[in-house]
């Protein structure tokens, strides 16, 4: 038996949007729907495998970034996050542009997370 490569997010998202286009088509046997269903089923768990993976990823990431925190301006990094937002609400943008524009807003607000945590054990120095 052929080792099937790993796909990725988007292709299993393809993949089962055809199923659907499938299931909905009136001309479909019930045999096959059931198969196509059963196919489904096993495509939502292989997609949910690689979100828990991705999202590991951004995690481990986002540590790595909270050890290198710096100055920052808390204000300009909000209007960038706000910016971000209208971006990923967009309804003609990719899944890869979303998934990127999620993980830039992750980073800026970790960012933000870790300067206030270091400006806050900063204050607690000085009330001492």
């Amino acid at each position: 038996m052929k080792k099937q490569s790993k796909r990725n997010y988007k292709e299993i998202i393809n993949d089962l949007e055809k199923i659907i286009e499938k299931l909905n088509s009136t001309s479909t046997p019930i045999e096959e729907s059931i198969n196509l269903f059963e196919k489904g089923v096993k495509l939502s768990e292989e997609a949910d495998k690689e979100l828990v993976m991705i999202e590991k990823n951004i995690q481990k990431k986002i540590k790595t970034k909270k050890s290198h925190t710096e100055n920052i301006d808390i204000e300009k990094t909000f209007k960038e996050i706000e910016k971000i937002i209208e971006d990923i609400e967009d309804q003609d943008i990719s899944i890869e542009k979303a998934s990127e524009y999620y993980q830039n807003a992750l980073n800026k607000i970790s960012g933000i997370e870790s300067y206030l945590k270091k400006a806050k054990s900063t204050i607690k120095k000085y009330e001492q």
